[in-house]
């Protein structure tokens, strides 16, 4: 089974176009951006099996233009590197690099909830920490010192004598 059949990876490799060129794969408009998102649509979908004619259903087109997409296609790769670039975004994006293309609306929503909790409690701690900071100032010359004096390797060294200096005062 061509897992490029599926309603649902269809709909993902339009959703990648939509974001990547701006532009609805499925709409009637005959505007650069549209034309070149379907024409990435129809070779992507066409390097996983998928034929002329069923692209051409697909995006309610004839076979006869979808295969003018193929030859247009190849001519943008090699000549407009704006299409190029766009073109290798949406291919590494469709072929499986970036996860938040497989999940659903819902599955975005819920993600994005749980992120938000998760960035606000970091900004707390940040903050909390920069509190134990404003603390130390009192002795962030003497971690200044200890920072630039102490050699690779020989932390363990200075903090034994730094011990053996406070166990004698």
């Amino acid at each position: 089974m061509n897992v490029a059949h599926h309603p649902e990876e269809i709909r993902r490799l339009a959703d990648i176009c939509l974001i990547t060129f701006d532009a609805d794969v499925f709409d009637r408009c005959r505007e650069r951006k549209f034309v070149d998102a379907r024409i990435t649509f129809s070779m992507l979908l066409n390097e996983q099996g998928l034929g002329c004619s069923d692209i051409g259903r697909i995006l309610r087109r004839n076979h006869a233009t979808i295969l003018h997409y193929f030859t247009r296609g190849e001519e943008l790769l090699e000549v407009d590197k704006k299409f190029r670039k766009k073109f290798v975004m949406a291919r590494e994006e469709y072929s499986g690099r970036d996860p938040v293309y497989y999940y659903s609306a819902p599955d975005l929503r819920k993600k994005f909830m749980e992120l938000r909790t998760e960035y606000e409690y970091l900004q707390r701690r940040i903050e909390e920490m920069r509190e134990e900071a404003k603390g130390d100032k009192r002795l962030q010359e003497i971690f200044n010192v200890i920072r630039y004096r102490t050699k690779r390797g020989k932390e363990e060294e200075a903090l034994i004598r730094i011990n053996r200096l406070y166990n004698g005062l």
